[in-house]
């Protein structure tokens, strides 16, 4: 009778976990059926994705090697302006020296000319003014 007792309290456990496990159980299928839709779903927009993010990747590199292309070239071209600025400020600075000593000496020669030419005309005209010179 104990033993009837022991397996009368074990199935009616058992009957009790299984009918809480209905809802649990119950829940998992909805859960499985809404992941292998999904799955379903992704398996057909897959290839599409893949095709469209190669695509993608492609552009992108093409850009890249367009862009470093691009910035090469400039750098080029700033290496060579800046070549050009420095060789003309060095042969602005031969030019300088070269040009400043004799056109110093120029001006100098030619303001004692202009002078020295201020200086007869005044000269020249201060004779005239003087008694017993002729008229002008």
């Amino acid at each position: 009778m104990l033993l009837e007792i022991s397996v009368f309290i074990l199935s009616i456990a058992f009957l009790l976990f299984a009918l809480f496990s209905i809802p649990s159980l119950l829940q998992i299928r909805r859960t499985a059926e809404a992941i292998a839709t999904t799955l379903r779903t992704l398996n057909e927009n897959l290839p599409v994705i893949l095709r469209n993010l190669e695509d993608i990747t492609t552009h992108v590199s093409q850009a890249t090697f367009a862009v470093n292309r691009q910035i090469g070239e400039l750098s080029d071209s700033f290496r060579k302006l800046q070549k050009t600025v420095g060789f003309l400020s060095d042969l602005s600075q031969i030019v300088q020296a070269g040009v400043r000593i004799p056109f110093l000496n120029a001006l100098t020669s030619l303001a004692a000319v202009a002078k020295g030419v201020r200086v007869f005309l005044s000269v020249l005209s201060a004779k005239s003014d003087l008694p017993g010179s002729p008229p002008k």
